[in-house]
């Protein structure tokens, strides 16, 4: 019996705090409501800045997701720019997006990677998690 609760709470737990997304929901032009979370600080100075500059750029960025799959990261920070804009994203999963250079589109190697995103719906609210940055994205819909 107490097992059979525990996985009734579980499964409640995951339906009302957590939702997946559906990839039609996906395109569109997302922008940055907010940075959510904790951002560790940088050991040097220098490396703060950069960071400093990044999260400031993130804050005013933009993540577009067209319906033909081809994928533009809006952001004031040129390297980063140049690196995702008309880049091709693949929906994986019903949380994770990979984006990757449009020769690998048909590649579902994970070494190809250029960013993945983890996408969830919770609390009323979208959340972006790039999977090689500390950063967590409040999004909204435009």
């Amino acid at each position: 019996m107490k097992y059979s609760i525990t996985l009734f709470l579980l499964f409640v737990n995951l339906i009302c705090f957590s939702q997946s997304i559906k990839e039609t929901e996906l395109i569109g032009k997302w922008r940055v409501e907010k940075i959510v979370g904790n951002i560790p600080k940088m050991p040097k100075k220098d490396q703060q800045q950069k960071m400093d500059l990044l999260i400031k750029a993130f804050k005013n960025s933009t993540f577009e997701f067209k319906s033909n799959h081809i994928f533009n990261l809006n952001i004031n920070f040129p390297e980063l720019r140049n690196i995702m804009n008309n880049t091709h994203w693949k929906f994986k999963s019903e949380s994770y997006i990979m984006i990757q250079e449009k020769k690998y589109k048909d590649e579902n190697k994970d070494k190809y990677e250029l960013m993945g995103i983890k996408v969830l719906r919770k609390e009323g609210g979208v959340f972006f998690t790039m999977t090689e940055s500390p950063f967590v994205l409040k999004m909204k819909k435009n």
